[in-house]
């Protein structure tokens, strides 16, 4: 029994779920108080807003995420809420709802547009799409988006029209969308996801090969690479100056030669005088005939102190005595 009520209870709680979905996307019975259309941006101190399925804080919240503040709200109607404030009635997302009033400053459309684009940094570019609408017309919008309805007064463009494009934004929803210049084509915003095909042949030399794409729009177009800056010329250096050639120095003017002395005249030899002929000689004349005459009187010395040794005598005598012995034994034995 408590598994039958617990499968019950969970059906019943599915199909509330059901109904609160159908009924907000619906938007046939929220009833706003009276019907507007004019523009919003949203300003918020919290950085964005939510949206309600009803003008209360208390009913179903329809977002997973704030609306991020620079986003355009088309107002379709207003309503009083239970805090009695304003709120504005709109499409989100595919989903009719309400947003606070207090957390929006109005804006033309124009200027809602092109807030919108610079939140979601929209940027120019350069490429041609080829717009593809099976056999009928693509309509044109006056925004990145179709909140900002049809451009009034035209049929859109025609199936198989190649148009350029000059300014790109990609959507708070994923969308990818480009404003269109084309001579002869009205001027306006393509939902280049769905309506157009871009042209490969159309890609500047410059750009890189596209690495994907994002909806029908290669890469390479959505996010062109900036020209290149061309480097400044290089101003050629000046020639150098050729150094001046160096004048040769004059050559030296060689010196006179000088002129030589004349030969100094030998003096004349001064005549000795007589005084200095008289003159005895010199003390090393005396002191070399002195030590001659002590060599020689040396000699005289030694050869009178030989003769005058008795120790001599004596040997000479004692030799003849035994010679003499000698002589005279010899005989006597015989």
């Amino acid at each position: 029994m408590k598994r039958r009520f617990g499968t019950v209870i969970a059906m019943v709680l599915c199909f509330i779920l059901t109904v609160v979905s159908v009924y907000a996307d619906d938007g046939k019975d929220q009833n706003p108080d009276y019907v507007t259309d004019y523009y919003m941006i949203v300003q918020s101190t919290q950085g964005g807003v939510d949206i309600y399925d009803e003008a209360d804080t208390q009913s179903v919240k329809l977002n997973d995420s704030k609306i991020p503040n620079g986003t355009a709200i088309h107002v379709l109607g207003e309503k009083n809420g239970a805090d009695n404030k304003k709120w504005a009635y709109t499409q989100y997302h595919g989903m009719n709802g309400y947003v606070p009033m207090d957390d929006l400053d109005p804006a033309s459309r124009e200027e809602a547009a092109n807030e919108e684009y610079r939140t979601f940094g929209g940027k120019d570019v350069d490429f041609e799409v080829k717009v593809h609408g099976n056999d009928g017309n693509v309509s044109v919008y006056n925004g990145p988006g179709e909140k900002f309805d049809q451009v009034s007064g035209t049929e859109g463009i025609a199936d198989g029209t190649t148009v350029h494009i000059f300014q790109y934004v990609q959507g708070e929803d994923g969308t990818n969308w480009g404003k269109t210049d084309t001579d002869g084509v009205t001027q306006g915003w393509l939902n280049l996801d769905r309506d157009t095909d871009y042209v490969n042949e159309n890609v500047s030399a410059d750009a890189p090969e596209a690495t994907g794409t994002s909806g029908n729009v290669p890469v390479a177009a959505v996010t062109p690479t900036p020209e290149a800056t061309p480097t400044p010329k290089v101003t050629p250096t000046p020639e150098a100056t050729p150094t001046p050639k160096v004048t040769p120095t004059p050559e030296v003017t060689p010196t006179e030669k000088a002129t030589p002395t004349p030969e100094a005249t030998p003096t004349e030899e001064a005549t000795p005088t007589p005084e200095e002929t008289e003159k005895p000689a010199s003390t090393e004349d005396k002191e070399s005939d002195d030590k001659q005459s002590q060599k020689t009187s040396g000699k005289n010395v030694k050869a009178d102190s030989g003769m005058k040794n008795p120790v001599i005598w004596i040997s000479g005598i004692g030799i003849i005595v035994i010679i003499i012995l000698l002589v005279y034994f010899l005989k006597k034995k015989k």
